[in-house]
């Protein structure tokens, strides 16, 4: 068959494989990275292959349609969101009659509301890790018979047993980066064009509101080998060597540390030489481990401490507190290892006091960068289920998830805590963060001894300065 990939127009430099939509001034554009897996299974198996991706392309609905239709494809795999899924099946269904071709709804979104997403206009929906999914669907396989669809049939919507997750992730082959625009990738915090790289996946932790583990890759962590991994960062040094470093885009690179500590060996054993970043919990690093991932290129890690409450910790079964958040702090600011740190709004049994504690304790943490969001309650998650159970859901179609210019907008809201509030509150977080002298004197240093940081920086401030003071 003839595949095409996609990663359909939509608002801007919009991101759809992510664990959840953040109001940011730190814009970035991410490789969608599950595609390229897919795209690499079937034309392992023969087909003939494309991947477009339209944001990073900028390129709109005519002139991705015009790609499409020279392509001449058989099947067209779609990635789709919450935010975008009617307009990605009113594209579809444009994609359908110009080609002809089957079209299939994948990620986050499809998976956790299937039949929802079927009636926006695909033909068919690959839930979870659809890889072997969409080989089979490629192969011709009868749709009764292939695992982890839904589809209609006379009419009627069916749903296929759950594909079983992938455990032994070292028969993948390594993403169709070859299809990509790899150098328009970017993060203001990362070392640009970067991107993904997937060491495992799952996450064996709890938390409400992050929507893959719950969704699509599972709660529990499958590894792929430190040889395997090491084998890829080898191939994108030698083949893309525009790409300036990497993100481990794994939920907790470090949560086993046998193998947190065989990779970081092996990196440093073949001289890989390729910057990397990182997530983290603040309980699952020690010095030792920080100290060998440094060594081994890890510049920069991503900390999800979320909350300067406990209790609220509690409530959104995070697992951490918020003194394991200050030593995991002490731990890598030592190790000369920068800290990118995230905090959410709006979990359970939160007020206006908490949020102001927890702009508070990210002042107090002062760690390199950081980002604040509202939550978004995504389908399949626990989070959104305990507010569609209290009636707190504030929306009336998942377009409402973005405002008009692309930017995620609260959707729910409690008795004692108002969006309006929550958003205040967001803007007042960043003001009060990143405007404080002593961090502005701190940037400037690191900026004046960090040449990539003095080239996001510009776009960055900008962004930051448009947000926090506009009416």
């Amino acid at each position: 068959m003839n595949v095409l990939f996609l990663n359909p127009p939509f608002k801007g430099s919009f991101n759809r494989e992510v664990r959840f939509q953040a109001v940011s001034p730190q814009k970035a554009l991410h490789p969608p990275i599950m595609l390229a897996y897919a795209a690499a299974v079937c034309e392992k198996e023969g087909h003939r292959v494309d991947l477009i991706d339209s944001p990073a392309l900028d390129m709109g609905m005519e002139e991705t349609l015009q790609h499409a239709v020279k392509f001449a494809p058989d099947l067209i795999v779609l990635l789709t969101s919450t935010a975008s899924v009617k307009s990605d099946g009113e594209f579809a269904k444009k994609l359908k009659k110009a080609t002809g071709a089957k079209t299939v709804a994948v990620g986050v979104h499809a998976s956790s509301m299937p039949e929802d997403t079927l009636k926006k206009g695909f033909d068919i929906i690959a839930r979870g890790e659809y890889e072997n999914t969409i080989k089979d669907l490629a192969a011709g396989k009868k749709l009764p018979k292939i695992l982890g669809i839904t589809f209609k049939e006379k009419g009627k919507v069916k749903s296929n047993k759950p594909r079983p997750l992938m455990h032994n992730l070292d028969e993948l082959p390594f993403p169709a980066r070859k299809f990509l625009p790899n150098e328009k990738y970017y993060s203001a915090i990362y070392k640009n064009p970067f991107t993904f790289v997937l060491a495992g996946r799952g996450c064996p932790f709890q938390c409400i509101f992050c929507s893959l583990p719950q969704v699509m890759s599972g709660r529990g962590y499958r590894m792929r080998s430190p040889q395997n991994v090491v084998a890829e960062l080898e191939q994108i040094k030698k083949d893309f060597p525009q790409l300036k470093s990497i993100l481990f885009n794994d939920d907790t690179l470090n949560v086993n540390k046998k193998h947190l500590k065989e990779l970081c060996d092996l990196i440093i054993e073949k001289n890989i030489s390729l910057p990397w970043g990182c997530y983290s919990r603040v309980d699952t690093i020690d010095e030792e481990s920080a100290i060998i991932m440094k060594k081994a290129g890890c510049y920069l890690v991503k900390i999800g401490f979320e909350s300067g409450n406990d209790q609220i910790l509690k409530n959104m079964k995070k697992g951490t507190t918020t003194g394991q958040a200050r030593t995991a702090v002490k731990i890598f600011k030592k190790a000369g290892i920068q800290i990118h740190g995230t905090f959410v709004f709006g979990m359970p049994g939160e007020t206006k006091e908490t949020i102001q504690q927890t702009i508070d304790f990210a002042k107090e943490l002062n760690v390199d960068f950081v980002q604040f969001s509202v939550a978004q309650p995504y389908p399949g998650t626990e989070f959104y289920n305990y507010l569609k159970k209290n009636k707190l859901l504030e929306f009336k179609e998942w377009e409402d998830y973005l405002d008009d210019e692309g930017c995620i907008t609260p959707i729910f809201e409690y008795p004692n805590l108002k969006k309006e509030e929550m958003e205040a509150m967001l803007k007042k977080a960043y003001k009060n963060y990143y405007f404080r002298p002593a961090y502005i004197l701190k940037a400037i240093g690191q900026r004046l001894t960090n040449a990539e940081l003095r080239k996001t920086s510009f776009r960055s401030g900008k962004n930051l300065i448009k947000y926090v003071f506009e009416k």
